[in-house]
């Protein structure tokens, strides 16, 4: 901001038309680079037009008439308490001051009235009614409601007289006091009398004479204030106490108003002040999803900076766009926990252009509008705000591994330009709804390990044509339970909707594993023939998606996969085909890095073909149901680490060609493996675990074991070994279990073990 800004001279530092296509340092450009255009004039242009564009929907000008209004009814509220404050102070001095005249006077007028009557002249006051009252004794304390005034010789009272029995009664008193010059005034009476005979009985009473005696002197008066008073319920109240216990009332009255009013207006107060925070407010209001005269919600904390001294700067005309980017990402900000939980806020919310907040978190074009949100692995939580579906330039969304992160899907499939979503291991829920068929340029889409449900992804993800890797792993959608007849399954439409999963020729990444593709409890999902149109794929997973049936021989055309995940299906369960084993086609993956038919049931033998995939490094064939002797060409695997054939029924010898230095894992357990230890298991070098327990190996643990010196795991039980353990069994250091029982082994353990 400028010096002459901050001191009120030069206008507001405002962007300036002429560098509208300029970068992002435009937004606080100076407003004199506008070509000296009036602001008051141009304020006036804008703020019309945006109120006839706002006209069809919430209107934000009419949201700040109403703050506003608030704002004038807070001020009307605090200048009533006001005046009813001082009317009050000012109604108890005039009556001090008027009540000390009056007491002055009546001590005066006491003097003169006994002078008068000592003198012979007081005896109008006797014909009067002064001297005596009809019903009052002579010398008895007379009183007469609402009557003050200077009693006379034949009083011994203090000058309140209360013994009247009709109005006329009173009046007669009343000028009597008037012939006389004696000052009077109203008064509340002392004790409120019914009836003639009840205020008799009080006057008569000696109890009552002495109480007043003793608490009013003679000469003084028993009120020790005048009190003008209200009618109330049939009881008099003084009007001070009744006009302070109605200003009490009307502060609180005022607090209950003003204080919710100024609660909900803090946010926008004094907008009228500024012609620019309106115009921010207006265009905030136009996307806000939220309340935004809230403080407390996160759309009240991002108006509230948003009309902060940071953004009013901004020229709200050429910087619709960015008024309502920074908006977003605020409310996106106190959402998520930005304040509290973020591991890195970078600069959000500073003063900086939005593209200037974090490389790593935001990233703009060459226009200044973001196209990048980056938030992965930053602890966010809460809900995700709907106002996101607002940035419609966004291209690269990433809020992946933040697992407190909920919400719906339902706005993002407003991100038309969206090329890339990564949503993984977060708790969103719900369905992926019809609008995300909208992401046509979508290559990237990960929802892994959420608690999305429903079926609806089957028939809305085909229509991403352009897809190239599409993760739904690890969620809870529903099973279509379409048809339990396995004839008509080829005609299910929710079944065609499951196939037509492998009509996206591009992609190159597919995880469908603990997605429920059955279609009955008694039916599994069998792999379509087209999948092998997915030429492109490198990366297979659909592991425990109730998958069955037969494998289809087309997976050998997926010439440039390197993994293939498909444990825990029930291959050998009937799908609509039988399965026939590990097809013989997979030989031809010559890419295939992993792969995975552990507890699938497939059956059948090992194909000699798998000795072909030379670049196979993880092969996981436990408890696959196979049956035959292991190929020797899997000897050819030189690149092998982990080679797991546990739980089957193979027979025959140990491949001696299965032991190289890049072996680490070997487990071979409960089959019907025969014959002995091959002594190139001295090869492996690097073998860490050797597991050949529940077998019908023979003969003797061959000394060449102790070149494995790397082994952490060696398990041999219940097989048919004999013999004395050899002593170089000693050089197994990091040996930590062993297994040798149901053998006829002899000998002991070295000591060094």
């Amino acid at each position: 901001m400028s010096s002459d800004a901050k001191n009120g001279g030069g206008g507001s530092p405002i962007p300036s038309d002429s560098d509208s296509g300029g970068g992002r340092g435009d937004v606080w450009d100076e407003e004199a680079n506008r070509g000296g255009a009036t602001p008051g004039e141009n304020d006036e242009e804008i703020i019309g037009e945006k109120e006839a564009n706002n006209s069809g929907g919430v209107d934000g000008a009419d949201i700040h008439a109403n703050m506003h209004n608030d704002i004038v009814t807070e001020e009307a509220n605090r200048n009533l308490m006001t005046m009813a404050v001082n009317a009050t102070i000012e109604e108890q001095i005039a009556f001090n001051e008027s009540l000390h005249a009056q007491q002055d006077a009546y001590r005066s007028y006491q003097e003169d009235f006994v002078g008068r009557v000592d003198s012979g002249t007081g005896g109008a006051a006797t014909e009067s009614g002064l001297g005596q009252q009809p019903g009052v004794e002579e010398n008895q304390e007379a009183r007469v409601p609402g009557i003050m005034f200077i009693p006379g010789p034949d009083y011994t009272g203090n000058g309140v007289h209360t013994g009247y029995n009709s109005d006329q009664e009173r009046d007669e008193f009343l000028e009597g006091l008037a012939r006389l010059g004696i000052p009077f005034v109203e008064a509340d009476p002392v004790f409120p009398v019914e009836n003639a005979e009840s205020q008799h009985a009080h006057q008569d009473s000696p109890s009552l004479r002495n109480e007043i005696a003793e608490e009013s002197p003679p000469g003084d008066f028993v009120h020790a204030e005048h009190v003008p008073t209200f009618d109330i319920f049939g009881r008099k109240i003084p009007r001070m106490y009744a006009v302070t216990v109605a200003c009490l009332g009307a502060l609180i009255l005022a607090v209950a108003i003003v204080v919710p009013t100024t609660l909900l207006s803090t946010n926008n107060a004094n907008t009228e002040e500024d012609p620019r925070k309106v115009r921010i407010a207006n265009e905030i209001t136009t996307i806000a999803q939220g309340d935004v005269k809230n403080q407390y919600s996160p759309q009240g904390l991002a108006m509230a900076w948003m009309l902060g001294e940071n953004n009013t700067q901004m020229d709200v005309p050429r910087d619709s766009e960015l008024i309502k980017q920074r908006f977003t990402l605020a409310v996106l900000f106190y959402s998520t926990g930005g304040e509290s939980s973020w591991t890195e806020t970078g600069n959000f919310l500073s003063a900086d252009h939005v593209c200037e907040w974090s490389e790593q978190q935001v990233g703009c074009d060459d226009k200044d509008e973001v196209t990048e949100l980056n938030l992965a692995d930053n602890e966010l939580g809460g809900i995700l705000p709907r106002e996101l579906s607002y940035l419609s330039r966004l291209k690269h969304l990433n809020l992946a591994r933040n697992p407190g992160l909920s919400g719906l899907l339902s706005e993002i499939g407003e991100l038309s330009s969206l090329e890339t979503l990564d949503f993984s291991d977060n708790s969103f829920e719900g369905t992926i709804s019809a609008n995300f068929a909208n992401l046509s340029n979508l290559t990237y889409l990960s929802l892994h390990n959420n608690d999305l449900t429903g079926t609806e992804w089957s028939t809305i993800v085909p229509r991403l044509k352009n897809l190239r890797h599409l993760d739904l792993g690890k969620n809870k959608f529903s099973p279509n339970y379409a048809s339990q007849d396995p004839i008509d399954l080829e005609y299910d439409t929710g079944y065609e909707a499951h196939r037509n999963i492998f009509g996206l020729t591009h992609l190159e990444y597919l995880d469908l594993s603990e997605v429920d593709l059955r279609f009955s409890h008694f039916f599994q999902f069998d792999l379509p023939t087209t999948i092998g149109n997915l030429v492109n794929l490198t990366v297979l997973n659909m592991a425990s998606s109730g998958i069955g049936g037969r494998l289809p021989t087309q997976l050998g055309k997926l010439i440039k996969l390197e993994e293939m995940l498909l444990s825990g299906n029930e291959l050998g369960r009937a799908g609509i085909t039988q399965s026939e084993g590990i097809p013989t086609e997979l030989g031809e993956l010559k890419e295939l890095k992993r792969m995975s038919l552990e507890s699938t049931d497939i059956g059948g033998e090992i194909p000699s073909t798998l000795g072909k995939l030379t670049k196979l490094e993880d092969l996981n064939l436990n408890f696959a149901g196979l049956t035959g002797q292991i190929p020797h060409e899997l000897g050819r695997l030189d690149d092998i680490v982990i080679l797991k054939l546990g739980g089957n029924s193979l027979n025959g010898p140990i491949p001696a060609g299965l032991f190289h230095d890049k072996l680490e894992e070997l487990l071979l357990l409960d089959n019907e493996l025969s014959g002995s230890i091959p002594a190139e298991i001295g090869n492996a070098t690097g073998l860490q675990y050797f597991l050949a327990g529940g077998n019908r190996l023979e003969g003797s643990i061959p000394p060449e074991i102790g070149n494995a010196t790397a082994l952490t795991a060696l398990s041999l039980y219940d097989n048919m070994l004999s013999s004395s353990l050899p002593d170089t069994i000693g050089n197994l250091l990091e040996l930590d279990s062993i297994e040798l029982d149901g053998n006829g082994l002899t000998g002991e353990l070295p000591s060094s073990m």
